[in-house]
This record gives C-alpha cells, sequence and structure tokens, in this order.
C-alpha cells in the first residue's frame, strides 16, 4: 500500500464519517423542532379552549343571576297570598357568588324563619299547642 492510497483511504473515510454525524445531528434537530411545534399547537388550542370555557361560564353566571327569575315569586299577587319570604330567598339566592354578595348562611337564615313561620301556621290551624308542635317539627325543618 502506498502513501497516496492511505491519505485517499484516510480522506474518504474522514468525509463519509463527518457527512454520516452531521446528517444524523441534522435528523435529530428536525425531530426536536417537530416536538416542540406539535407542543406549541397543543397548548395554543388549550388556551384556546380555556378561553372558551371561561366565557360559558360567564353566560351561566349571567343567567343564573337574571332577576327574570323572581317575576313571579316577587310579583305582587303572589306576595299578598304568599308572603314574601320566597322573594326574599330567591333574591338572597341569586346575589350569593364567590366571594361577594350575600352568604349562604345569610340565605339559610331567610329559608329557616319561612319553614318557622309554617310551623307555626300549620300548628294554629290543627289547634296543637304551639310550643308541643314546634318541640315535635322544630326538629324536621
Amino acid at each position: 500500500m502506498t502513501i497516496t492510497t492511505a491519505i485517499l483511504i484516510g480522506l474518504l473515510t474522514g468525509t463519509i464519517g463527518t457527512s454520516a454525524v452531521t446528517t444524523w445531528i441534522h435528523s435529530k434537530n428536525n425531530k426536536q423542532s417537530e416536538i416542540i411545534e406539535t407542543q406549541n399547537q397543543t397548548l395554543l388550542q388549550l388556551s384556546s379552549l380555556q378561553s372558551q370555557l371561561q366565557l360559558g361560564d360567564q353566560e351561566i353566571r349571567k343567567e343564573l343571576t337574571s332577576t327574570d327569575l323572581l317575576a313571579v315569586s316577587c310579583s305582587e299577587s303572589w306576595m299578598k297570598d304568599h308572603t314574601d319570604m320566597l322573594c326574599r330567598e330567591m333574591f338572597c339566592r341569586l346575589q350569593t357568588r364567590e366571594g361577594d354578595g350575600a352568604s349562604q348562611t345569610e340565605c339559610e337564615e331567610i329559608n329557616n324563619i319561612a319553614n318557622t313561620f309554617f310551623i307555626i301556621e300549620q300548628c294554629a290551624e290543627n289547634k296543637m299547642e304551639i310550643e308541643k308542635c314546634l318541640k315535635v317539627l322544630d326538629a324536621r325543618k
């Protein structure tokens, strides 16, 4: 083997090796770029979905706090026949939101008063002693 042949074999082997390593590194970078691009698209779709959910949640809150729900129970004719307790309780519940507005406890207190009035009425209609009747029914309200 001559020196020229050895140099040619060395150059050829070096060139092929360098080309193979360069191609391998380049393909590895392409795969990482594809993964990063896919992740970016997924994150964009997720943020869009979260935005749509938040808009839907706001719409639901608007509907649940609509005063149209009070039209019947807060009308004069309803309150004349049935008292204003249902109107008060429903209004309280419409005002119950996270952090602001009425608390759930306040609304339950209104409901408890309405129940107590109803119990006293029923006791009077059934001609029972109020104390005895309250003792029996108070545990059930």
